[in-house]
């Protein structure tokens, strides 16, 4: 607990600060455990004015109970789920994808991690007006691609190009990079100066698997620790300005010829959700399973298509 202080409120002055110094009570906690009356009369001091003190310093340092209905309703009001396109793929996902959590897609090249991204961003940008931030280490984002999403869904190319100003995209190339441009991000979304991140939803990181692997075969020195500091800095961002931030990784080969997320175990622990996407071959068939998540059925599996308007059901 704070320690007392002269000034901390008009009452405690310099000498009154000697007085609590010489009865032993040094701190915040020292001074409001004890009883005023007794406290009054162990400084000699006026009661009325050992009052004053001890509630300028409850106001001040105390934390007030609140109630459990407030804080669901405020919950309620800050979180949001955003549409994938599929009413099948939603009810999968209890919703859609949520706000204030870290989402992962994972899959092998082909396999629709980026047009499940498209899918998302164009259902957020036509539906709600809101942003999103788009940072690509793969050259993945296709502008036209995402024009011919927004397109069939609006159903007028000028909308589409209208809508298009709701996302902003930013190549990465490298770890540090990416550090860089998360570091202006949560600093704009501190300031909430400008419209665009006023308004922002989803932050799109497509994909994680070249910025963090590098940082893995001896080209620096901490390459877990670069994991824990990224980890930390999602985490923040997502809980604390209640956005969406939708990573995609690549997969690597399991036990059993089975495929599983990139980057290894340490990763495992960084998204809140992690799902599994998968293409069958030669079809607009996809399929999606997810492999870790607190509100879906594990390894349960449902298909959706992928066409010229995004994820339909």
């Amino acid at each position: 607990m704070a320690r007392l202080f002269e000034g901390i409120c008009p009452l405690l002055t310099e000498t009154v600060l000697n007085k609590c110094k010489f009865a032993g009570i040094k701190t915040v906690t020292d001074f409001i455990s004890f009883d005023p009356e007794e406290l009054a009369k162990k400084i000699k001091m006026p009661y009325k004015d050992v009052l004053s003190i001890y509630y300028a310093l409850i106001m001040k340092y105390a934390g007030f109970p609140q109630n459990a209905t407030s804080l669901q309703c405020e919950l309620l009001e800050s979180v949001s789920i955003l549409d994938t396109g599929s009413k099948r793929l939603n009810k999968f996902l209890c919703g859609g994808i949520y706000t204030g959590e870290v989402t992962e897609i994972h899959g092998m090249p082909g396999s629709g991690k980026t047009q499940f991204c498209f899918s998302v961003i164009s259902n957020l940008i036509l539906e709600t007006k809101s942003t999103a931030l788009y940072l690509d280490a793969s050259n993945n984002f296709v502008a036209k691609r995402m024009e011919e999403i927004l397109s069939e869904k609006s159903g007028t190319d000028q909308d589409a190009i209208d809508n298009l100003h709701n996302v902003k995209v930013k190549n990465v190339y490298d770890i540090y990079d990416l550090f860089h441009y998360l570091d202006i991000l949560k600093e704009e979304l501190y300031k909430q100066e400008t419209i665009f991140f006023r308004y922002l939803k989803v932050l799109i990181i497509d994909a994680i698997t070249p910025l963090l692997s590098p940082c893995f075969d001896g080209k620096y020195l901490d390459g877990l620790g670069l994991m824990n500091n990224l980890s930390q800095l999602l985490h923040t961002l997502c809980s604390e300005h209640k956005i969406s931030i939708l990573v995609c990784n690549n997969t690597v080969q399991g036990n059993n010829f089975s495929i599983k997320p990139a980057l290894g175990l340490n990763w495992k622990y960084v998204p809140s959700i992690s799902l599994c996407i998968e293409r069958l071959d030669g079809t607009p068939v996809h399929k999606i399973k997810a492999v870790k998540s607190c509100r879906s059925n594990l390894f349960e599996e449902i298909t959706f298509n992928i066409s010229r308007s995004g994820i339909i059901d």
